[in-house]
């Protein structure tokens, strides 16, 4: 899939970091999450909710209403992971692990979205669970 970007200002392999602010040397990032996760192939962008639903609709997709400050975002049509909030590095790390997460129930055909609040949907409590768990291996493993 081809990616419709103006302007790039870090890439590393499928990752790419769209806004000039963010803070962090992407492939420092991309190796941290993966030491704590089996490699996966989707794209990951780093942009603005903005940019978000620029890159969407010159993708072919409807735009997204966000009712609320994002950190990440996944579009499973697409399977794009999008990154809008990057304070904080174990923020985006965490945001990453929690999106990777939901590309795994969609590899598995799990990540169903039904009535319930967003809060309460599963597919939520597990990638919070499961990003929350691997920040603190994170942790462990390079911050103490």
């Amino acid at each position: 899939m081809q990616l419709p970007f103006q302007r790039i200002y870090q890439q590393a392999g499928n990752w790419y970091v769209l806004d000039d602010d963010f803070p962090w040397d992407i492939n420092q990032v991309k190796r941290d999450v993966f030491s704590l996760i089996e490699r996966r192939e989707v794209p990951v962008i780093f942009c603005d909710t903005c940019e978000t639903n620029d890159v969407l609709i010159r993708l072919g997709e409807e735009e997204e209403e966000f009712l609320f400050p994002l950190s990440g975002f996944y579009h499973k049509e697409k399977r794009l992971i999008f990154v809008c909030m990057w304070e904080k590095y174990e923020n985006v790390l965490e945001t990453l692990l929690h999106e990777f997460r939901h590309d795994m129930q969609h590899e598995h055909k799990l990540l169903y979205v039904g009535d319930e609040m967003y809060e309460k949907r599963w597919i939520e409590k597990d990638a919070r669970v499961f990003a929350k768990r691997k920040l603190r291996e994170y942790r462990r493993r390079y911050v103490n």
